[in-house]
């Protein structure tokens, strides 16, 4: 211990004495020193070392006295003039130049065999000054950082590829179209891989084989030689199938590879990733380039985790077009049954008016040719036949009002606002209800299933106002748009609570609902405003895309 104090300088006499080299003679301080983990060597004004730390030992495998008086560079980098090299900066210049600490990094490389081992070194170097404050010597504390720069680095990594991933979930979730959806996937891919070639291979779910469905950088050609691939085949097919991903540094040497065009194509890096959701592969996704490239562990982890996110897509973007193709198939089947119930209520009117109409007009008529024709005297006789009739009138008004109600006539042959007016006059008027019919736009006549629907949300609107209102008022409009047509019905009636209706009162829940519907059904829109106490107001909107000529 007593040997490894020793420097090349005597600072024991006089008040030229080093703060350092004293506080070596405390022993305690000195046990202190050698317990670090981190190098520590003092350095003259001639970069010579004048005292190291055991941990400067181990490090460089010497002892004391191979150490004290030899130049730090020699020691620490076995060169025989001091560091100069952007990588290996020497702080002792600019220490003795500024006299204020100074911190620096080395990179440090040895070669193992074929194999290159970096360090990275951390080194603090401060001033150490006399009585006088003269900078005399100069410490460096040296600190082995490799390991934390590998923690940095990971977790840098691991940031960067939450953070993309995190980009293409907020990309693949702008869409539920398919095709939008991989192609935006694709793109955010390849940008982050900074690669220009690849593409996503979807699986057929009745063939079992896999085609491009998007692709980038990659011809025509090689789209279609690659068409059809089977499971098992070639490495992507070998990826669909097993589900595991597969990386390549030049897949034009590998055996796996089944279709020339792959190298035609001039492809040499080739990964392939499954596109998984819960145990079903729904396909793969390729990323390639032209020159050979070895994928990292971040590379690998990014793709895996960007596959996860695109396969999810496509499992949302195939369920969506599901239910709207469901909805699809809901609507025109809903369209096929309300065209049904007007085609059958347009016969029923008509037989009605053929049939039975004429024969109680004929039989109304034949009782008063019998009244006519009795006697003066058999009163009683007149007055039964003249009961009879009544109850024919009565019949036949009534069944005028039913035809009407059925299909009035009015709407086929003079339209909407003619066939509103007669539902005012004849339904709402007589139920005791003031009706104000205002009419804007240009009035013309519509498509005949628009003005249908339109009379059937004002008829439905008016047949609930006389039920359930309690209203004494209720104003129609019939707004025609350039390009649309919009009905609003409002009541000054009692008001409902519409949520609650469509639960509990099934009737009128239905009647609401087949409102909604036949609007909805024409590509347009209906609402309810109601609430107890406030009336309620219906607006229903539907777009005009074809106009008929009028008469």
């Amino acid at each position: 211990m007593q040997e490894r104090m020793t420097s090349r300088k005597d600072t024991t006499s006089g008040d030229h004495q080093l703060g350092f080299p004293r506080a070596v003679r405390n022993l305690h301080l000195r046990a202190i020193l050698d317990s670090l983990d981190d190098q520590l060597m003092v350095i003259d004004q001639d970069m010579g070392i004048t005292e190291v730390n055991e941990a400067f030992l181990r490090m460089h495998g010497m002892k004391s006295a191979d150490v004290i008086g030899r130049p730090c560079y020699l020691v620490s980098h076995g060169l025989p003039e001091p560091c100069s090299s952007h990588s290996c900066e020497c702080p002792a210049p600019r220490v003795w130049e500024s006299g204020q600490p100074v911190r620096v990094n080395h990179i440090h490389q040895t070669k193992t065999g074929s194999e290159t081992n970096v360090r990275h070194i951390e080194i603090i170097a401060s001033p150490l000054r006399d009585s006088q404050g003269n900078i005399i010597e100069m410490i460096e504390l040296i600190r082995d950082v490799t390991e934390l720069r590998r923690v940095q680095k990971q977790t840098i990594e691991a940031t960067q590829n939450l953070l993309a991933l995190g980009a293409i979930a907020s990309t693949v979730s702008q869409s539920l179209d398919l095709d939008t959806v991989l192609n935006l996937a694709l793109d955010k891919v390849l940008t982050l891989m900074k690669a220009n070639m690849g593409g996503i291979m979807l699986k057929d779910e009745e063939s079992h084989v896999l085609s491009y469905r998007v692709s980038r950088g990659v011809s025509q050609e090689f789209v279609e030689g690659v068409a059809g691939l089977r499971l098992g085949e070639g490495i992507a097919g070998k990826v669909a199938q097993t589900g595991e991903p597969i990386y390549v540094d030049d897949i034009s040497q590998d055996s796996r590879l089944s279709r020339p065009v792959v190298i035609k194509e001039g492809l040499r890096a080739f990964a392939s990733v499954p596109l998984r959701s819960k145990d079903k592969i729904l396909g793969v996704m390729n990323i390639a380039s032209h020159t050979p490239r070895r994928f990292s562990h971040q590379d690998v982890q990014l793709l895996t985790g960007v596959a996860d996110q695109i396969a999810m897509a496509i499992e949302n973007a195939k369920l969506y077009h599901e239910v709207q193709r469901m909805a699809d198939t809901r609507g025109q089947l809903l369209y096929r049954i309300i065209s049904s119930q007007e085609e059958e209520r347009k016969r029923i009117a008509r037989e009605l008016h053929d049939e039975t109409s004429q024969v109680l007009s004929s039989l109304a008529v034949n009782l008063q040719a019998l009244i006519d024709a009795l006697p003066r005297h058999p009163k009683q006789i007149k007055t039964r036949l003249g009961g009879l009739q009544a109850v024919a009138i009565n019949m036949h008004d009534g069944l005028r009002r039913i035809m009407y109600e059925l299909r009035p006539s009015l709407l086929d042959d003079f339209g909407l606002v003619a066939a509103v007016r007669w539902l005012t006059e004849n339904r709402l008027d007589t139920a005791g209800i003031k009706v104000h019919l205002a009419t804007r736009g240009m009035e013309r006549r519509l498509p005949i299933e628009i003005e249908t629907a339109l009379f059937r949300i004002v008829q439905e609107a008016g047949n609930n106002v006389i039920k359930h209102a309690d209203a004494d008022s209720i104003s129609i409009a019939l707004d025609f748009r350039e390009n649309s047509i919009v009905a609003c019905i409002e009541d000054n009636g009692q008001g409902f609570d519409p949520d609650q209706v469509m639960i509990s009162n099934k009737r009128r829940g239905l009647g609401l609902l087949g409102m909604r519907e036949r609007a909805e059904l024409l590509g347009g829109q209906l609402s309810v405003h109601s609430q107890p106490g406030v009336g309620t107001r219906i607006t229903a909107e539907i777009p005009v895309r074809q106009e008929v000529s009028s008469g």
